[in-house]
């Protein structure tokens, strides 16, 4: 509370810079944020960001400056141009219910392209946020199976380039946001683009190179031209 959450810029050679405030995060001061998770609700290719909000005593008041024990969520959509905007108050019900939140969790549930939103919150009940966009862009779903590397492919790191060379890069995690579990499936939004190229490098160091059709689903094995759609 009073403070906003920090955003550092990875330089590389082991150093950080903060871009809180030049990256447009710096605005939000009111809330008490735990969980938090780049997700790309729009497709467009460039990852965005939610914060869930809650606070630790529950009889805290609310006041003009800030926010109760139940707080909203803040989304961040992503401008492509290192800079991000609140756009919470346009993101529909979900975002704005005031909850005491902890964890959060992100995946598919629905299996319609774009990725959804599992709340965790404290003495009561979880809150699922189904995300409905209607902007027509593609997006990849990649689920990896791992040979020399462990089953899951968990350390997976995969490379997404579309044609107009703008490249991706995520990975398969374990864990991540605040005690929370999301999807293992790496999800990239492609925005017009109808094709990609996929890099996989494995935690055991084979590499796979693919080139994949936008808007489906996809199972890739360690070490194999077999890919199931």
């Amino acid at each position: 509370m009073g403070d906003a959450a920090s955003f550092y810029r990875n330089l590389g050679k082991m150093t950080f810079d903060d871009q809180t405030f030049p990256a447009g995060l710096g605005r939000n001061t009111r809330f008490l944020g735990w969980s938090v998770g780049f997700l790309d609700f729009d497709n467009d290719g460039w990852p965005d960001i939610l914060v869930c909000n809650g606070h630790v005593y529950p009889e805290v008041g609310e006041t003009d400056a800030e926010a109760g024990y139940r707080e909203r969520k803040v989304l961040y959509r992503n401008l492509a141009n290192g800079k991000f905007a609140d756009i919470s108050s346009t993101a529909g019900p979900g975002i704005l219910e005031k909850v005491a939140a902890r964890g959060c969790a992100f995946g598919d549930f629905d299996n319609d392209g774009d990725v959804d939103v599992l709340v965790n919150c404290i003495n009561d009940v979880p809150q699922l946020l189904r995300c409905d966009q209607f902007s027509k862009t593609n997006w990849l779903k990649i689920k990896t199976v791992g040979v020399r590397s462990n089953r899951s492919g968990i350390g997976a790191r995969i490379y997404c380039i579309t044609p107009d060379g703008h490249r991706q890069m995520d990975e398969v995690r374990s864990g991540g946001s605040y005690i929370s579990q999301s999807d293992l499936r790496v999800h990239f939004g492609l925005g017009a683009f109808t094709t990609a190229e996929l890099e996989i490098r494995w935690p055991s160091g084979t590499v796979d190179r693919l080139t994949v059709q936008a808007n489906r689903a996809i199972t890739v094995v360690e070490g194999s031209p077999i890919m199931k759609a």
